[in-house]
């Protein structure tokens, strides 16, 4: 009977399941395109004449690079984990996530959990990798911000709320004992049907504290420095190649805080509020609107979207088939 059961569970995205995944997940992409372009499409055209084939070609490689960075980030949470997946099977579990990033807090890339089944890894310990791995990129974002806020007077109370919050996540996560504070705490605060979730990624976190040590969680935050650093580097790019006045730092700084807005909106892959954030920021720095709007639209569809798209074309299809 377990066998049974861990057999069906293994083949959840399987046949009809996975297309119509697969179909809800495209209108849902294609909806969420419609809606953002919806207003400007002529910007969208005009920003593509701009920047060229070169001004496209730079950001999606440095995207890409920067997608390798955090696959082997990954790879080194499922081997803490005592999980040696094949890395191509692993790559294209990887990036496949990619093609749920347009969720609230891209929280739809744990659905890489279901491929993992196959591979035998438990439920809770792959999401305690995307735990760890999530974690990660904030506080990568958050520290590459840092530079930034320095230059930017009316910014600098976020800095000292970004240290803090820093922290005390650190030391929450290593504290078992605040932990079960904590989860006490947020089961009485936490709405009835949320409580669940609360308590299991808690307990996560207490079961698999391997990726959560100060050791492999610097290594992860240093790896998606690098990562989340060379998107950075493609919004400088773009700025420069539009002929912006800007520094470096300051066009890094804008790129990661504004992620770091759209990710607290709790909108699907922040979209709106990330992009309305780079425009006020690089208002704020007399970036003309004209640049500010073609570098804010190129720079999501090259590093966002492509990533959605690249996630769709890898996912595992042939991985999850029916066994009648």
């Amino acid at each position: 009977m377990q066998h049974a059961d861990e057999k069906n569970s293994l083949h959840l995205l399987s046949g009809w399941r996975f297309s119509a995944l697969l179909i809800i997940l495209c209108l849902t992409i294609v909806g969420y395109l419609i809606f953002t372009l919806w207003a400007g499409w002529e910007k969208v055209a005009v920003a593509f004449s701009e920047v060229g084939i070169s001004g496209l070609l730079v950001p999606i490689s440095l995207a890409f690079m920067a997608y390798l960075f955090r696959f082997t980030r990954w790879q080194h949470f499922l081997h803490l984990l005592g999980h040696r997946i094949p890395f191509y099977k692993s790559f294209r579990i990887y990036i496949g996530g990619f093609a749920f990033s347009v969720t609230p807090g891209k929280a739809g890339e744990a659905l890489r959990s279901v491929f993992l089944r196959d591979y035998h890894v438990p439920y809770k310990e792959s999401f305690g990798a995307f735990l760890a791995e999530r974690f990660s990129d904030v506080m990568a974002c958050v520290l590459l911000s840092l530079g930034g806020l320095l230059y930017c007077a009316q910014m600098r109370p976020f800095l000292y709320l970004a240290i803090a919050f820093v922290a005390t996540i650190l030391i929450l996560i290593q504290n078992s004992t605040l932990l079960r504070c904590l989860e006490a705490l947020l089961k009485k605060i936490t709405p009835e049907r949320f409580s669940s979730y609360v308590q299991f990624a808690l307990e996560t976190i207490l079961s698999f504290k391997k990726c959560f040590s100060i050791t492999h969680l610097t290594l992860g935050i240093v790896l998606g420095i690098f990562a989340w650093g060379l998107e950075g580097v493609a919004f400088y790019y773009l700025l420069k190649s539009l002929d912006a006045s800007i520094s470096f730092h300051i066009a890094i700084f804008i790129y990661t805080f504004s992620l770091l807005i759209g990710a607290m909106t709790f909108l699907p892959a922040g979209l709106g509020g990330a992009e309305l954030a780079m425009l006020q920021f690089l208002a704020i720095y007399q970036v003309p609107s004209s640049i500010s709007v073609t570098a804010t639209i190129v720079i999501r569809l090259t590093t966002l979207w492509f990533s959605v798209l690249l996630g769709i074309l890898l996912l595992p299809r042939g991985q999850l088939k029916v066994n009648n």
